[in-house]
């Protein structure tokens, strides 16, 4: 245990380095503040299976895993961006590591231990643990079902093949549907591995175990709202995201987000495909060929998320892990024997270093991210000048995160249109004519304004 775990432990310190130091900088801006609210108000309005944007709004748009993992930090931490970003950080932390057993299971050592600090300081992966990201525990569990199948693989174990299907279901009820294109890698790394007995458990074991495990979340929002669930979750959600309600990004998207924030990593991987198809690696079996491997995962996936008409740069979390794996099989074979001593020795030294950059950039005076935004600032202190309650408000047309947002720092669901005539105040967007245009405005912002509305019927 204690050789295994020196693998991981310097990746995962590194990995501290550049997520922890000033974790409270920001504000819950965008998708995190939305997942926040809708984190939070799973445990504090009553039900757990049912992710809510307010108690009559139900968000049928993902499971609730990573939701329920959010929400608890932010019950018991309270609602601030530390225990909002904490989660993210153990998730990212658990993918170091599974990374890291992973490839070990397949290459060597020192390849394993390499690819992990490679993984940690990648930016774009290192980067999404200041938000609340579902896709970072969906790859948690996805790099959990790699980790056992791999163990399964280099020991021909069906029992260990069988039991990825856990981390499949888990991953499954993070967001829908994505775990189940690790199949198809699963069973060409079984036919290059000379292993192709361990395809039908995969089928008849890992994936019924898998949707086993995801079932009963599923058919509980189908018995409750019926062909509701079915025309969000399945034909908005998966079918629409993939014809390209929201937009159409180019296939070839993917390839130049890499081209521009892969590096220095890019140098490593040119070099490992070099090594691999253009001099020839030393004679290696395919099932211990990082590069052949990584690269079947690194294909596969890219192709997925390219043409996947709705593209953004999370959905490319899931190939970091194997990209690391193909720039360590190239790193450690650099023609350069000070750096071969070094990684040989376990980096000897670069455990001191990282520890005192964490101290230092923890305490120095960085700023990472901007700050609170100054508009809701503005207005928040404009109701506490006022002595003005949360409860006092509704909206008329404002955005679903805005209506988060109000949440996070009021503790308060601004009702909707039909309860907005009650209202003392209303909360709408600047310019707009859904009220009344010429309403003077008791507080204006950018992008949003208050004005009066009727007295306030009831306490709700």
């Amino acid at each position: 245990m204690g050789r295994r775990a020196s693998l991981w432990l310097l990746p995962c310190l590194l990995l501290l380095c550049v997520t922890l130091p000033h974790p409270n900088q920001g504000d819950f801006r965008r998708d995190s503040g939305r997942y926040a609210a809708i984190s939070h108000y799973l445990w504090a309005g009553g039900d757990l299976l049912t992710p809510s944007l307010g108690p009559d709004t139900p968000y049928m748009n993902k499971p609730p895993l990573a939701f329920l993992i959010h929400g608890w930090f932010l019950k018991v931490f309270g609602l601030n961006l530390v225990a909002a970003r904490l989660p993210s950080i153990l998730a990212a932390l658990g993918v170091v590591i599974l990374s890291v057993l992973s490839a070990r299971q397949f290459g060597s050592r020192s390849e394993a231990l390499v690819s992990g600090l490679v993984l940690a300081l990648t930016y774009e992966f290192f980067r999404r643990t200041r938000e609340i990201s579902l896709d970072f525990w969906q790859l948690f569990f996805i790099m959990l079902a790699v980790c056992l199948f791999a163990a399964g693989l280099r020991r021909n174990s069906q029992a260990k093949v069988i039991l990825g299907g856990i981390g499949i279901g888990l991953a499954l009820l993070c967001k829908p549907f994505v775990a189940l294109g690790v199949l198809p890698v699963f069973i060409a790394w079984s036919l290059l591995a000379g292993r192709p007995r361990l395809v039908l458990p995969l089928l008849l074991g890992a994936l019924p175990l898998g949707l086993l495990v995801a079932f009963p979340w599923h058919y509980h929002m189908y018995l409750k709202y019926g062909p509701a669930f079915i025309r969000q979750y399945i034909f908005h959600e998966v079918i629409g995201r993939a014809q390209g309600e929201n937009g159409r990004a180019p296939i070839y998207y993917y390839v130049v987000q890499l081209g521009f924030t892969y590096w220095p990593w890019l140098l490593g991987l040119a070099w490992a495909l070099f090594r691999r198809f253009g001099r020839g690696l030393p004679v290696r079996a395919p099932r211990r060929d990082l590069v052949l491997l990584g690269g079947v995962w690194v294909i596969w996936v890219l192709l997925g998320i390219s043409l996947f008409a709705d593209k953004s740069p999370n959905y490319a979390l899931p190939l970091y892990p194997m990209l690391s794996w193909m720039v360590a099989a190239g790193l450690c074979r650099l023609p350069w024997r000070k750096m071969s001593a070094w990684y040989r020795s376990g980096f000897k030294g670069l455990a001191p270093a990282a520890t005192g950059l964490l101290v230092v950039l923890s305490i120095a005076p960085i700023r990472f991210q901007e700050g609170p935004n100054k508009d809701w600032q503005a207005m928040l202190a404009w109701m506490n000048t006022n002595s003005l309650p949360a409860r006092s408000f509704a909206a008329a047309g404002v955005k679903p995160n805005e209506r988060c947002y109000f949440y996070i720092r009021t503790g308060w669901w601004l009702p909707e249109r039909a309860t907005a005539a009650q209202a003392q105040w209303i909360l709408t967007p600047r310019g707009t004519n859904e009220l009344s245009a010429a309403a003077p405005a008791a507080f204006s912002a950018r992008n949003f304004k208050v004005i009066a509305g009727t007295n306030w019927v009831g306490d709700r």
